[in-house]
């Protein structure tokens, strides 16, 4: 969960990124076909796919190739995303929407996937009722998010220059299954695995996060620009994370969950959503 971010401007970041997002995406798209493969553990023939979070639509498309008698919608909160997706491809439905009041029926979808999209959420309790709720019974999710520590020598190496906050935070997986089964999602599962970027230099890791929209966002973020002479300093103290090749590391924490849906009735997901807050104060 990200805090203090105004949602517009994730938006807009991502939007920015379209064009310049594929070039960049170098561990978002092993993200995604690591993800792709943990679909060969489920026995799954379905009638409709969302690929909720779909940036450029690469992850789409592939699953059209897996899936041809499949509908596939594409789901993205940043409009120029789905501009995007929608000139590279008329195979799949693209539509720009918030992931937490999607515009589907209850009970419609039968496999939700999402590379990398839930770490931008801030209510997950929110999310997971309403894609339990968009999702048939039984029906699957799967997908990846970012754990605490994404980026620990970027954020390290920034704290040593200065006192602002130059990288975004994340949640620990404990909290993304807690709020499944705060939803009320049958048989949860969440585990991690560490995911290592090679880079020559930090301005190199820096670009590609802003060539994807996914540099800090964070209302906490310093103004203005990054001298010379703090980007020396960021260097200097980044050496220490050196590889033995004497690349510099960029670490990812990427996290996997999949959970089936429970059955629910036809009200909005986020109808249901206040009246189990509603529950439970009472």
């Amino acid at each position: 969960m990200i805090n203090s971010i105004v949602q517009n401007d994730i938006a807009q970041s991502f939007s920015q990124a379209a064009k310049s997002y594929d070039q960049s995406a170098f561990f978002q798209r092993i993200a995604g076909e690591r993800l792709m493969e943990r679909l060969d553990y489920f026995k799954l023939t379905p009638k409709h796919i969302l690929d909720l979070g779909c940036g450029t639509g690469y992850f789409s498309r592939q699953l059209t190739k897996r899936y041809p008698d499949a509908q596939v919608t594409g789901v993205d909160f940043a409009q120029g995303m789905v501009q995007w997706c929608q000139q590279q491809s008329q195979s799949e439905t693209y539509l720009c929407a918030d992931a937490c009041q999607l515009p589907f029926e209850s009970n419609s979808v039968d496999l939700i996937f999402s590379n990398l999209t839930f770490q931008w959420i801030e209510d997950l309790p929110q999310l997971f009722h309403e894609l339990n709720r968009v999702i048939k019974p039984n029906g699957l999710l799967l997908f990846t998010t970012l754990g605490p520590d994404t980026l620990y020598e970027l954020k390290q190496s920034w704290a040593a220059v200065d006192d602002y906050k130059h990288v975004n935070n994340f949640l620990d997986m404990h909290h993304v299954g807690d709020a499944m089964l705060s939803a009320k999602m049958l048989d949860p599962v969440v585990d991690s695995e560490p995911v290592v970027i090679g880079y020559q230099r930090v301005t190199e890791l820096m670009r590609d996060l802003k060539n994807i929209g996914a540099h800090n966002l964070d209302q906490k973020r310093k103004s203005g620009l990054t001298s010379p002479r703090q980007l020396k300093q960021l260097e200097q103290h980044y050496q220490q994370f050196k590889l033995e090749d004497g690349q510099l590391p960029a670490t990812y924490e990427l996290v996997y969950g999949h959970a089936f849906a429970t059955e629910h009735q036809a009200a909005s997901g986020y109808h249901e959503y206040l009246l189990d807050l509603i529950e439970q104060q009472a």
